[in-house]
């Protein structure tokens, strides 16, 4: 298949690009260069070589110094790798002592680090603003990780290139492995910020006088600030060895410090190149990273048009088509034809040609994007439904210059929508049959349910006789206090099944919170104190009426209360408080007893689910009461939240609104 008209030179223009970024540049750099030369091959004198001969003194000192500085540091490490492989250093203290001495004595470098066996640093010192690099698996990192290998490796010292280190700013760190008898200790990290290191070894004026940049084979270790370019004349080099590393130090004079050995001539002259130098670094600067721009962006943008999924085209404010993508050839030109400059009614169906021209029309004359779906014909003769987005393009101006469009196939999508659906109606066919069961079994459990209750109360008030045997007495209670704690849990099961089934309708009037909650606490009163549990009602006397369900919200507040005394003991205190916050009457049931988990609590309300803290404790019921809570107070429009800790008791809160306006029917 031939690529569309505006992609087929895409690949020049890279090249072009290129070519025109390098060799402008190039030829402008070495113009100056040749300048800058020239002018000081014609303006000799015997002051500036006075200060060459001084620079190059200068910089011998300065590398001498930089060289015998780091050695020392280095030929401390290895007497403390000494006294550990002897056993003097042999722990945490000894090894932080050591440390402390060695940053009395020498305060230039950042850090003195312990790594041990595996590449972690475990000791540090200083550790205060060291702290980020404390636990650092140093082979993880890019580039100290592989210097660390090859230290333990060979066995000797090792220096890492300039690193951003993990306390901030830039520097430098040597690894002296730690080897006694062919087995891996350790390693020692002196870690050294590279600015306040090299500046502590130079005059006060040094700067001032001089430019420096210090290089580790490409990578850049020191630059003095405002430094011009220090590869022309004028400029010295020299290299050191820092450790099994090579630096590269370049020194020049600063304009500065030529003024002062040149005239005003050479001062003219060298202002002027310098000048001319900025003015060509900056328009390269400007002019690489515009067309580098440039350049990525129209790449990222047909590269993602390219592989996208979808059908993409851009047409002209005519309706002609200007690049398309290859899915658009995929699905509407498989034979490749030359699509540009055609319409919609040379390549569709008429009627589905006119639908889409309606939607171009609305984009084109509204400037506004269009999102529809559609029935799309495809080349082979299909038809599947689509997703099309339609959009105007701008310029920079604001001035409309295209329309842009994507046809996304959502065949899928439909065939997901349709198995959802009929997904959806058979969990709720089958949610329905079991509150049918539920509430048919419920029911039919029930009837000889109450016959046992009948005749056991019959029993136990002997009203044809005694039974004789004071043993008959006790199993009859035990069969009817059975009987009744079944038909409350069947009650329970009806009562949840007609609230799924949505037969439970709410009767509304206004209740008086107050003594709804105080009739709730009466009625378990007797139960709490046989078991010797405190309860205690807070509640203003004042509050207003809530339109409610009174039954509903009666069982509302006896399953609180029922379960804050099933799961509280002895001399536990169960708390009912209620007080109006704004448009709500806010109700809370809390008790100091054994509490739920807090992996308990998000399930806890749902049905069967029993919220015990403890699985080796049981207690009668079966799950349902917060179940029936929960929807009873989303019934009213309220809300329900539960606080728990174990040990410590649970709190529950409940909300409902206080006018009727609120609530949903």
């Amino acid at each position: 298949m031939p690529k569309p008209l505006s992609l087929r030179y895409l690949h020049i223009l890279p090249a072009m690009l290129i070519r025109h970024t390098v060799v402008l540049p190039a030829l402008v750099g070495l113009a100056m260069v040749a300048l800058i030369i020239g002018g000081w091959m014609l303006l000799p004198s015997s002051a500036e070589r006075g200060l060459s001969r001084e620079t190059q003194r200068n910089l011998e000192h300065l590398s001498a110094r930089l060289e015998a500085h780091f050695q020392t540091r280095l030929t401390i490490s290895e007497h403390v790798r000494r006294e550990i492989i002897v056993g003097h250093v042999f722990g945490k203290s000894e090894f932080l002592s050591e440390a402390r001495a060695l940053h009395e004595l020498f305060r230039d470098f950042q850090a003195f680090n312990w790594i041990d066996s595996n590449g972690v640093i475990r000791w540090i010192y200083p550790e205060a603003q060291n702290r980020p690099a404390l636990h650092v698996n140093v082979r993880h990192l890019n580039v100290p990780g592989p210097v660390l290998r090859a230290a333990e490796k060979t066995g000797k010292p090792r220096v890492t290139p300039p690193i951003e280190l993990a306390q901030g700013g830039r520097g430098f760190a040597a690894y002296i492995p730690v080897i006694r008898k062919g087995t891996l200790l350790g390693s020692l990290n002196i870690v050294f910020r590279t600015e306040p290191l090299l500046t502590s070894m130079m005059e006060a004026d040094f700067l001032q006088l001089y430019d420096v940049r210090i290089l580790d084979g490409d990578a850049l270790v020191y630059e003095s600030p405002g430094a011009p370019a220090l590869d022309g004349n004028g400029s010295f080099s020299h290299s050191i060895a820092m450790g099994d590393r090579q630096w590269d130090i370049t020194l020049a004079p600063t304009p500065a410090n030529i003024a002062e050995h040149s005239s005003v001539i050479e001062t003219l002259v060298v202002a002027f190149l310098l000048m001319l130098s900025l003015a060509f670094a900056w328009l390269m600067h400007l002019a690489m990273v515009r067309q580098k721009k440039l350049y990525t962006s129209d790449k990222l943008f047909r590269t993602f048009i390219e592989y996208s999924p979808s059908a993409i085209f851009i047409k002209d404010t005519k309706g002609r088509y200007i690049h398309v993508n290859s899915k658009w050839h995929e699905w509407f030109n498989p034979e490749g034809k030359e699509i540009e400059g055609m319409k919609l009614i040379d390549l569709y169906p008429g009627d589905h040609a006119r639908e889409s021209q309606a939607m171009e029309d609305k984009v084109l004359r509204d400037a506004t994007a269009v999102e529809y779906e559609t029935m799309s014909p495809h080349a082979d003769g299909t038809t599947v439904p689509a997703l099309v987005h339609k959009f105007p393009i701008f310029d920079d101006h604001g001035q409309l210059i295209a329309m842009g469009g994507i046809n996304t196939n959502i065949s899928a999508n439909k065939k997901t929508e349709e198995t959802l659906r009929h997904a959806l109606i058979k969990a709720e066919e089958a949610n329905q049959s079991k509150s049918n069961f539920l509430a048919t079994m419920s029911h039919e459990l029930r009837t000889p349910l109450n016959a046992i209750i009948g005749f056991s109360d019959i029993l136990i008030g002997q009203y044809f006789g005694t039974l004789g045997n004071a043993r008959y007495m006790e199993y009859v209670k035990d069969i009817n206090q059975s009987g009744h704690h079944l038909l409350s849990l069947i009650d329970e099961v009806l009562d949840i099944s007609a609230i799924e089934m949505g037969r439970r309708e709410l009767q509304l009037e206004p209740l008086a919170v107050q003594d709804l909650l105080s009739d709730c606490v009466k009625s378990v009163r007797q139960r709490a104190d046989s078991q010797r549990i405190m309860i205690a009602l807070v509640a203003p006397s004042d509050l207003s009426p809530i339109p409610a369900d009174k039954t509903a919200m009666r069982q509302i507040f006896l399953n609180l209360l029922t379960n804050a005394i099933k799961f509280s003991h002895a001399g536990d205190k169960i708390t009912v408080t209620a007080q109006a916050t704004g448009d709500d009457i806010v109700i809370s049931v809390a008790d100091t007893g054994d509490g739920i988990r807090k992996d308990q609590i998000a399930t806890v309300t749902e049905p069967f689910v029993k919220g015990h803290s403890t699985s080796h404790v049981t207690h009668e019921g079966v799950g349902l009461g917060l179940s029936i809570v929960k929807a009873f107070v989303a019934a009213h429009n309220g809300t329900l939240d539960i606080e728990s800790e174990v040990g410590r008791g649970t709190t529950v809160t409940v909300s409902f609104p206080r006018s009727r306006d609120r609530m949903v029917a």
